[in-house]
């Protein structure tokens, strides 16, 4: 199965993996759900692939407060990498544009 992702404005074509893995954690769009409209911008930026400095030059925020953002981001998804994040994330129709 293929398809689109929506992710600040620019499509992403997805290649099914060869061997899909059980879904047994929340589905992905729940998961953008439990996310604050701020952290769903950095989860834009973590998904373009974006550093700590980069990002928070992107969106006016200090270093500081993008490692909270990333903190909360990794708890609510239960993660604890940045690949992890967008994984989860995966199946997210879009997130908000950022400013």
């Amino acid at each position: 199965m293929t398809g689109e992702l929506i992710i600040g404005g620019q499509r992403y074509h997805l290649v099914p993996a060869a061997e899909p893995e059980p879904a047994s954690d929340p589905r992905p769009a729940a998961a953008v759900q439990l996310l604050t409209a701020r952290e769903l911008q950095v989860v834009s930026c973590i998904c373009e692939g974006l550093g700590n400095k980069q990002i928070a030059a992107k969106l006016g925020i200090s270093t500081w407060t993008v490692a909270a953002h990333l903190r909360r981001i990794f708890a609510k998804l239960g993660v604890d990498t940045r690949a992890a994040v967008v994984s989860r994330c995966f199946g997210a129709p879009s997130v908000p544009p950022l400013p």
